[in-house]
């Protein structure tokens, strides 16, 4: 068995949909037209899908916060 680091917890499409608000569906429609406001760059692409670190989705959601509040 492989330990994940707390800061690198790995979410798939699905998992990063529930985070967001979204179904998988949608973040796969998202990713294929590169919809990058709406969810963030996966961080590695592998044979069974996108894959998210939590750490960058926490840093990608304060950024666009930011973004959004015009800082």
């Amino acid at each position: 068995r492989i330990e994940v680091l707390e800061d690198y917890e790995v979410l798939d499409a699905t998992a990063l949909g529930k985070r967001l608000g979204f179904k998988r569906d949608t973040v796969l429609a998202y990713l294929s037209r590169r919809n990058f406001r709406r969810i963030p760059r996966p961080n590695r692409l592998l044979a069974t899908g996108p894959v998210w670190y939590e750490k960058s989705v926490r840093e990608w959601e304060t950024k666009e916060e930011d973004r959004r509040r015009g800082k």
